[in-house]
């Protein structure tokens, strides 16, 4: 496969992100690309696609799973404060900015409570920058969220589909580009 935008050199490193107890973290030496292969083969699309996301840099994450909620969002209407929310999401991805980062989470709570366009612009917010208030000391996020975030997004997408298998299987392979060939995997 080649995961060449990948920053990570060992699939346990990603799965230690991943919150996998050490007992079940893949072997040393494997790599991601070959534990997602592994993922895969034994048919765990979901696992997969929470490897997938949490294995991407931040931008990258985010990035394929807005593209991943726009494909299937073309098929749908979206509620209004669904639709803002992917709307503002894709803004921060234009312009990665903090105040379009602090849109995007405002109109990510409007959305739905458990719709996959609320879970990306959450994790637009948790991608970088201080998650306080803006008089308020900076606090972090944890670098996973962003990763975690996406994976779920593209999981729910996937689970109002007609066809939750296919649409997983479009995400994943429009993931494993990114992986190997950067954002310009998504135009």
């Amino acid at each position: 496969m080649g995961w060449n935008q990948v920053r990570w050199t060992e699939a346990h490193q990603i799965a230690s992100l991943m919150g996998t107890p050490a007992d079940a973290l893949p072997e040393a030496g494997v790599t991601p690309d070959q534990h997602y292969a592994a993922l895969r083969e034994a048919g765990d699309r979901p696992g997969a696609v929470n490897f997938l996301g949490h294995a991407l840099q931040r931008l990258e994450a985010l990035a394929w799973a807005a593209r991943v909620l726009e494909m299937e969002g073309a098929t749908r209407e979206l509620r209004r404060p669904d639709r803002q929310a992917l709307d503002h999401a894709l803004r921060w991805l234009g312009d990665p900015n903090d105040v379009t980062r602090r849109a995007a989470m405002d109109a990510a709570e409007a959305a739905g409570e458990a719709s996959p366009e609320r879970m990306l612009g959450t994790g637009v917010f948790f991608s970088g920058g201080s998650i306080s208030d803006p008089d308020l000391p900076a606090v972090l996020p944890a670098p996973e969220l962003a990763g975690r975030f996406a994976a779920i997004a593209v999981t729910l997408a996937a689970a109002r589909a007609e066809d939750r298998d296919a649409v997983l299987d479009r995400a994943m392979a429009l993931g494993e580009r990114v992986a190997s060939e950067g954002t310009g995997a998504l135009r």
